[in-house]
């Protein structure tokens, strides 16, 4: 029962006084008595009536006092059962300034309440009391007696490196302090999620990563009685392991592959598997083995079991089975096939063959193709029948464009960040388009052309660019690379490296949106995620640009498809639309095409190609003129390299992608961080040229746009 309804209830009480003559006694309300005279024959006395009425509040007692004029009286009257109380009260003499007090009782509560009023010869006075009433305590006290303690806190933190190729060792150190010492002196606990902890309790330790991944390395401190505890993630990578060599005939004592070592610490290359471009061929290298930094390991015919063949491939992988490298080849290698330059080129000719050594490129550019993915140029000279060679390397023109360099963005229009690029030509009833992607914030820009700069586009919500999501509406894409499939289709596509919101894991994949969308949010319509096709990837060194190719191209130019070793064949890939997506790794500088299955989200690989670069930051295909161009950042100079497929005859190369050619940076044209290329078509061509554009993300000055122009139509 609540005690504000009892309070309320009894607060309405009703006293009732009234004067009359009569004998004394208290007699049930209603009932009647007779005053008794004095001696001259007035009223000498008078009778006091009341109820109380309860309610809902169980009262058991009630007690009343009337004093005043030498007059006293007290009694009780029970109520248990009733919620209405009536009294009278006879045999108080007529006087003024009686007090009559009243108490109340029940379980839990007592209530109590005083009024004044007169005492009237032969007439009847009313009076009305409040009652306050009071709940008993329903709470009490506890008296506490204990000790303060001070728990421990990590005072530094030290875990390096952060980013640490399995196998080597990362230093852990730390340092705490307890401010009272006590109860216990201050203990250490390293513990990893995975990989080996050597010397977890003390204060300095050793951690080793047992596979690649994202590992937790975690530190507690306890003084016995309260903790402290934080977590460092450490990124583990595999070493950078790579093929380098390869025999396919002729071989002593067969055919075989080589690795190449090109990290600073010793790779432990022990469960990795070998194979060809048969998957039904695998080979696991043995326990124990250990390849020293720089060093090599010969993979034998008689080890693995299978030959090389003319149109076949080396393949490594890891011991979870991710692809690490590879190379495919369409005819034996003259004498081999090799890195030039050793380790860290592209695929060519070899001069001659290195077993276990550095590979030997010579002076003239090899023997045979044509020159593969590194030759088209160097130190040496011209060289053999596959055109320029030399050292193996690229040899960088000019720029071929004006040469004339200008900023076509306003003042901090993006801030940094502004990554990947893709011009949409113009048609008889829209403007030309350039699309803009941002990796953080995830934004997306329609840029229109204003005669001096590009600026964002106000309709369909566009006016600030559109923020994207992942397919279940969360996260932030860090966004790096943007094109455009058939112009028809409202589709277009973002490569990307990571989601922003877990920025220490690598999720490299392309999405596709939907510009039809209303609203200033677009959600993801398909996701390909290529983490499990990719070689393990630092977290911002993934998908980092991309360009669609159509597939009547590729047919026409012979492409080959590595999956098949067979030409390209569209109709092998249901619902992959008209065309296939080149991926460009920042962590490799490799180009990965892909077919992708717009229905299942599944897709396959179809080719790997070197671009000549050891970072590749966007991707570009003159659909007009068939050339795939790559772009690298301020890390090579801003430099450009020109892919093809080649269609020479009998070349080893045919029907593969290859360098053609490669420029350096307009010198009008900072060293700056570019990381996005776009180009006009031949529409827009003005005395021979037309406009070439760069994002920068680092907004240099505060400018993220700058172009200017390169030749128009086939450089030969």
């Amino acid at each position: 029962m609540n005690g504000k309804t009892w309070i309320a209830r009894l607060a309405s009480a009703l006293l009732v006084v009234a004067a009359l003559g009569g004998g004394l006694g208290l007699q049930a309300c209603g009932g009647s008595s007779r005053a008794h005279t004095g001696p001259e024959g007035e009223t000498a006395f008078g009778t006091l009536g009341f109820e109380l009425q309860f309610g809902d509040v169980e009262i058991s007692t009630v007690q009343y006092t009337i004093e005043g004029n030498g007059f006293r009286d007290r009694g009780s009257i029970g109520v248990v059962g009733r919620d209405l109380v009536s009294a009278r009260i006879g045999g108080i003499p007529a006087g003024a300034g009686y007090v009559i007090t009243l108490e109340a009782y029940g379980t839990g509560i007592d209530c109590v309440g005083s009024a004044i009023f007169d005492i009237e010869a032969g007439s009847t006075t009313s009076v009305r009391i409040s009652l306050n009433c009071r709940m008993a305590p329903r709470t009490g006290s506890v008296l506490v007696n204990g000790t303060l303690n001070l728990c421990p806190v990590i005072d530094f933190l030290s875990v390096m490196p952060v980013e640490a190729i399995v196998g080597q060792p990362v230093a852990l150190s730390a340092t705490a302090s307890d401010g009272d010492l006590a109860p216990s002196p201050i203990t250490y606990a390293w513990t990893a999620t995975s990989g080996a902890i050597s010397n977890g309790t003390s204060a300095s330790a050793s951690f080793k990563c047992a596979s690649s991944g994202i590992v937790a390395v975690s530190l507690t401190v306890s003084d016995g009685d309260c903790t402290e505890s934080t977590s460092v993630w450490v990124t583990c990578v595999l070493p950078d392991v790579r093929l380098n060599e390869a025999v396919s005939t002729n071989g002593v004592p067969g055919d075989w592959a080589e690795l190449y070592n090109a990290s600073a610490f010793p790779a432990d290359v022990s469960g990795w598997v070998f194979k060809d471009d048969d998957d039904a061929h695998h080979y696991a290298i043995p326990a124990g083995t250990v390849i020293p930094p720089g060093g090599y390991y010969v993979l034998e015919e008689a080890a693995f079991g299978f030959g090389l063949g003319a149109k076949d491939a080396v393949r490594i992988f890891d011991p979870a089975m991710h692809l690490v490298d590879s190379y495919y080849w369409t005819a034996h290698g003259n004498p081999s096939w090799g890195r030039c330059p050793n380790g860290t080129g592209a695929w060519a000719n070899t001069a001659r063959v290195t077993k276990g050594a550095a590979n030997d490129c010579g002076g003239t550019g090899g023997t045979g193709g044509s020159g593969g993915t590194g030759g088209t140029g160097g130190t040496g000279g011209t060289g053999g029948t596959g055109g320029a060679g030399g050292s193996g390397g690229i040899a960088f023109a000019a720029w071929p464009g004006t040469d004339q360099v200008r900023v076509v963005s306003t003042f901090h229009q993006f801030g940094t960040n502004l990554s990947g690029l893709f011009y949409e030509p113009a048609t008889s009833s829209s403007p030309a388009i350039l699309w803009g992607i941002q990796n953080g914030p995830s934004m997306l820009y329609r840029l229109v052309w204003n005669g001096s700069t590009w600026e964002n586009t106000t309709t369909n919500g566009w006016g600030a660019g559109k923020t994207i999501t992942y397919m279940n509406g969360l996260g932030g894409p860090d966004s790096e690379g943007i094109t455009r499939a058939e112009l028809d289709s409202s589709a277009i596509y973002v490569a990307t490296e990571r989601d922003n919101d877990n920025k220490n894991v690598s999720r490299p994949a392309v999405l596709r949106y939907d510009l039809d969308a209303s609203g200033t949010t677009l959600v993801a319509t398909n996701d390909w995620n290529l983490t499990s096709d990719l070689p393990v990837l630092g977290a911002n060194l993934g998908a980092e640009g991309v360009a669609w190719i159509p597939d009547s191209f590729l047919v026409s130019r012979g492409f080959i498809d590595e999956s098949t070793g067979l030409a390209y064949d569209p109709d092998r890939y249901p619902n992959h639309g008209t065309g296939i997506f080149f991926v460009g790794i920042e962590a490799n500088g490799i180009i990965y095409a892909y077919a992708f299955d717009h229905v299942t989200n599944g897709y396959q690989r179809v080719a790997t190609i070197d671009s000549g670069f050891p970072a590749v930051m966007d991707l570009s295909f003159d659909r007009e003129n068939g050339y795939l161009y790559a772009q690298c950042d301020n890390t090579c100079g801003n430099k450009l390299t020109l892919l093809d497929v080649d269609t020479l005859p009998g070349s080893a190369t045919h029907g593969a992608f290859r360098i053609l050619a490669g420029f350096a940076r307009p010198s009008t044209m900072p060293n700056t961080n570019n990381e996005g290329i776009a180009m006009a078509p031949e529409s827009e061509c003005v005395n021979g040229y037309k406009t070439f554009i760069w994002a920068d993300d680092d907004e240099l000055n505060g400018f993220a746009l700058r172009q200017d122009t390169i030749p128009c139509g086939r450089y030969r």
